[in-house]
């Protein structure tokens, strides 16, 4: 283990604050542009864009490092590494005034003690929201100081490896994952009660041998022929709830299908289903894969690991991957890439191979590029027809935002920090406005007025605002400094309050009629880089209390996010709570924290540690509700539940051991609903499969549903001694507890970059 000693790990130190420099310590000014500079090119120097960028067609992204062009001065803005054309533009660099040490000492020792000397808020959430929405509202007139520091902390990369040799995974700063690599307490609370603790191996082991069976027996449900593929879907009515639920979530934040056109072949395939085009059928499929989970209102019922709607969704998505890979990629069309990026969509949603969705969304990203999608329709003139034109747009649209929130959940760099792409906004409009054989297309609403593309109109305003601070905080060569983090707070905040239903001006009418969902995650893809941006120095509060204020944004973010998605759930919408995690990190970031300031005595935090606490609790239910509907995620909810339990045992050490068994006994009764909510394997069949295609050869040889089940055993169903009582305890060896990953339960071969 190292410390980093990068030689940009450090901000600029007030010239009243340093020594002599000696030759060692000695750095030219970088005076080129980023593009320029990091290419090794002689750089014009314009400002604001070099003529080396403008003539490569690169000026959206050409920036000088302000902190090298104002050394001694404060700017009240972030570096410009963001597009011409986004919102935060109107933001260019300003001077302030002069600030000098013994007067930073002073302002930091008033923020210290207004901190200290704040009263204690109520326990409940909205009291611990009033007081720190006033120190920190966007609404509020003095911004928190964005000061230099007298010196910056040296941060260890907060980066995790898991395993040894080439079975390696890594996970970026941004990762949620990282946060418990850095949080060593934890890590040994886990083991502790994992050590102490035998009804979690039990009930994992009996789980693990239904899924064992399941897998075993579980049919290889592929089609031999595209017009097979239509046995598949299940009765019409059924299909018909599950395409209007579709539309009714996730068409109104991510444009993948377009209404009319697709109505009207839906419609033509139930009057002739034996003569339907195969991709129609192909992207039913996946519009039901995407949203099976969600449609479950009753008690779920469940199959090995796995609850039946997610199996039928794993079978769904099997389905269009098998018809993916045998079509022919010379003859792509809209529906191909409606095809690819549904799959991508109804794999993260399902959490299928979920530890590839960074690879695959960057897979899809570049194929994409490959067929240009990144450059702008229009330049292709009449080979693209304008309806298609606009279809790229939205597609393009949407798989770069699928691509950089699951860069972000890695903690790895987007695919698209480097690439220039100019393909233009999508078309504020309703679907009903864009024919397919128009001759024009529509003229964009204003933001004001709500339409299905709004979200993606919206979201694009703040889009290279994102990337950018993704970049930075996964990139290995620096770290931020604590000035510049203010600075790219104030812009957060800023595009927050665009998006805020009480904003008023002219300029923020444009999304009064947002639905509350996308208003939500509109406002959740930015708070989330409040505590992606703060946290590290927030770590550091328990050595210097200047960075108390990380604390406290970190708290309020996290907050935050946490009753925006309870309240989403609450509602009876399950879509963000399945589609995102970024309330996994908001709750270990909370309980990271907490275990901080109870560290630092006569502490504003501790008065309120209660309050703070039940915020992680709240999580274990929202993490309930996504294990009834998928069945898995168990691992997760074990990470909130230890650190709950360690922040209880850390305020009252007496209860210690009771809170270890507290914390494995949450997550054993996750275990132990979908044990008891088993369902006869007879039945499940019947549930997962359609009762036509039980009947109907599929795959010739390989499929004999109700042949003889000893000469196929792959493709016949588990009978039903599958949900009689498991074996005895030592059938499985030790490394198979835990479900073949015990170190994921401990941490115990996870390690940090320090």
């Amino acid at each position: 283990m190292s410390e980093m000693s990068t030689p940009n790990s450090r901000a600029p130190i007030s010239p009243l604050l340093k020594g002599p420099k000696t030759e060692s310590e000695r750095k030219r000014k970088v005076l080129s542009c980023f593009n320029c500079h990091r290419r090794k090119l002689r750089c014009g120097r314009e400002y604001p864009t070099c003529s080396r960028c403008q003539k490569a067609g690169h000026a959206n992204t050409c920036f000088y490092d302000e902190r090298l062009r104002q050394p001694k001065r404060m700017v009240s803005s972030v570096p410009q590494p963001l597009r011409p054309n986004s919102p935060t533009k109107q933001l260019a660099p300003s001077n302030g005034p002069f600030i000098n040490p013994a007067a930073h000492l002073r302002q930091s020792n008033r923020i210290e003690n207004r901190l200290l000397a704040l009263e204690p808020c109520q326990t409940s959430s909205s009291g611990i929201r009033q007081v720190l929405g006033e120190y920190l509202s966007p609404s509020r007139a003095e911004k928190p100081p964005a000061v230099e520091v007298a010196l910056e902390p040296t941060l260890s990369e907060a980066i995790t490896f898991k395993g040894n040799n080439f079975k390696t995974q890594y996970y970026g700063s941004t990762s949620p994952t990282s946060t418990i690599a850095h949080f060593p307490e934890l890590r040994v609370f886990m083991k502790e009660a994992i050590s102490h603790n035998t009804s979690l191996p039990r009930v994992q082991r009996d789980l693990k041998k239904l899924q064992i069976r399941w897998k075993d027996a579980r049919t290889n449900l592929l089609p031999s022929t595209d017009s097979e593929l239509v046995h598949f879907l299940p009765e019409r009515e059924t299909v018909d709830d599950l395409v209007r639920l579709y539309f009714d979530t996730f068409e109104t934040m991510y444009r993948i299908l377009h209404f009319p056109s697709f109505w009207k072949e839906y419609q033509m395939f139930w009057d002739n289903p034996q003569v339907a085009n195969p991709p129609i059928v192909v992207l039913i499929l996946l519009v039901m894969a995407t949203v099976s989970c969600l449609s479950v209102k009753e008690q779920p019922k469940y199959i090995g690991d796995s609850s039946i709607a997610r199996e039928r969704a794993v079978m769904w998505i099997e389905v269009s991957e098998w018809w993916l890979r045998r079509h022919s990629q010379k003859n792509l069309f809209l529906a191909t890439w409606q095809v690819r990026c549904l799959l991508t969509l109804a794999k993260q949603v399902n959490l299928v191979k979920k530890k590839q969705a960074w690879t695959a969304a960057g897979t899809l990203v570049r194929e994409a590029m490959s067929a240009g999608f990144h450059r702008d329709p229009s330049i292709l003139g009449e080979k693209v027809s304008l309806f298609n034109q606009e279809m790229r747009r939205r597609l393009w649209a949407t798989m770069v935002e699928l691509e950089l929130q699951a860069a972000i959940d890695r903690g790895m760099p987007s695919a698209l920090v480097s690439i220039n792409f100019d393909c233009a906004t999508v078309l504020n409009v309703n679907d009903e406005d864009l024919g397919v054989e128009c001759d024009s297309l529509p003229t964009s609403r204003p933001l004001g007025e709500y339409t299905a593309c709004s979200f993606l109109c919206i979201s694009k305003l703040s889009f290279s605002l994102r990337v950018t601070l993704s970049s930075l905080l996964n990139d290995l060569s620096a770290s931020l400094p604590y000035n510049e983090v203010w600075k790219y707070e104030e812009i957060i905040r800023n595009e927050l309050e665009k998006i805020s239903p009480q904003a008023e001006g002219a300029e923020n009418q444009g999304i009064q009629g947002l639905p509350p969902m996308a208003r939500i995650l509109l406002d959740i893809q930015l708070r989330q880089f409040f505590i992606l941006l703060h946290a590290p120095f927030a770590r550091e509060a328990k050595n210097n209390t200047q960075f108390l204020p990380s604390m406290m944004v970190c708290f309020n973010a996290a907050a935050s996010i946490l009753e925006q998605h309870s309240q989403v759930t609450s509602s009876g919408n399950f879509l963000l709570l399945l589609l995102r995690h970024d309330y996994v990190r908001a709750a270990l970031v909370i309980c990271h924290n907490m275990f901080i300031s109870l560290s630092i005595k006569n502490n504003y935090f501790n008065s309120n540690s209660n309050a703070f606490i039940q915020y992680a609790e709240n999580t274990l239910t929202l993490l309930g509700n996504r294990i009834a509907r998928l069945a898995t995620g168990q691992i997760q909810y074990w990470y909130i539940s230890a650190a709950c339990a360690l922040i209880r045992s850390k305020m009252l050490p007496q209860e210690s051991a009771a809170q270890r068994q507290q914390a494995t006994d949450r997550v054993t009764r996750q275990y132990y609903v979908v044990l008891a909510s088993q369902e006869d394997c007879l039945k499940a069949k019947d549930l997962i499969i359609p009762a036509h295609l039980n009947k109907t050869s599929v795959v010739g040889d390989q499929l004999q549903i109700y042949g003889n089940m000893t000469t196929a055993p792959r493709a016949s169903f588990p009978d039903v001694t599958l949900s009689q009582p498991a074996v005895e305890q030592d059938e499985l060896p030790l490394e198979d507890f835990y479900f073949n990953d015990p170190a994921a339960w401990t941490f115990e071969n996870f390690w940090a970059i320090e």
